[in-house]
């Protein structure tokens, strides 16, 4: 918990998901989506809180109070860990020891009012009902959590969901991987966000608003680790478009961000200065 002092301040955006341990090569790296998500809005500048819920041995609690991000956790038994297996360009995926689920009432109440909400899901930990918590906020959600299931060997698993529950999500991202055998509902999905991003890895992104489809191509990097990439272009492509409204501008300021994350395996967040080069780079070059 924090003290509460810290919970009674606005932040300017909250995440709201599981911290996670990703298993690689016998030792546990920094995972979720709420982990990369903060860090790369701390990094841009953002006041910045997260919602999580991982165990007591949970080992990266230091890096989030050190980079000054207010962390609420709702203490599970055990940290999640994820274990990421890729052959052939397709991931396999298997989760161990999901921590405790998310719901309106782990809410502290001056957090619902932060300027921007990011949903990030990896294990269908979020409840809908903290949907409906922002009213006056730019929510987002990454909602490939949602869009999982698992076997008792861990095993991952796609699952379908009531599309109209995100109703109230301003901007929904999503994978490639994520859409694969819903298609047939992308227009649903596109009826109900305002903007729809689908991120497709070395080959860029897609963006729906209402009638109007974007194609904007990724910035050309030497690809070591892609994890992680898409949830870092999310919160960039979120925070830019707070300020900016600008869908073109965001799609660029995000692909920047992402690029360095795949340069290296873990959680490597870029620092804005360096963004900001390879962003005016893809402005003058791919836009």
């Amino acid at each position: 918990m924090k003290d509460q002092k810290e919970i009674s301040t606005i932040p300017e955006i909250l995440c709201i998901g599981f911290f996670c341990h990703d298993l690689r090569e016998g030792e546990y790296i920094l995972g979720g989506t709420a982990s990369y998500a903060s860090l790369m809005a701390n990094n841009l500048g953002k006041k910045t809180a997260v919602l999580t819920s991982v165990g007591s041995d949970f080992k990266y609690f230091d890096l989030f109070k050190k980079n000054n991000i207010s962390v609420l956790n709702k203490l599970a038994e055990h940290t999640t860990i994820f274990k990421n297996i890729y052959k052939g360009g397709i991931r396999h995926q298997y989760i161990f020891n999901r921590s405790e689920r998310l719901s309106l009432k782990d809410l502290p109440k001056k957090w619902a009012k932060a300027e921007i909400v990011k949903f990030c899901l990896i294990a269908d930990e979020v409840d809908f009902s903290l949907l409906s918590a922002f009213p006056n906020a730019l929510v987002a959600a990454t909602i490939q959590g949602w869009l999982r299931q698992w076997d008792a060997e861990g095993k991952i698993s796609p699952k379908p969901m009531d599309w109209e529950k995100l109703m109230s999500i301003d901007i929904l991202f999503m994978s490639d991987a994520d859409i694969a055998g819903f298609e047939d509902y992308l227009p649903i999905i596109i009826k109900n966000a305002a903007i729809v991003v689908i991120t497709k890895g070395a080959f860029g992104a897609t963006i729906y608003r209402g009638d109007e489809i974007f194609e904007f191509p990724s910035f050309p990097v030497n690809e070591v680790d892609p994890t992680g990439a898409g949830d870092v272009f999310a919160t960039a492509f979120l925070i830019h478009y707070h300020s900016t409204k600008d869908i073109a501008l965001s799609a660029a300021f995000a692909h920047a961000a992402a690029s360095f994350v795949v340069e290296h395996v873990g959680a490597t967040i870029p620092p804005l200065p360096m963004i900001q080069e390879r962003y005016e780079h893809y402005l003058k070059h791919y836009l």
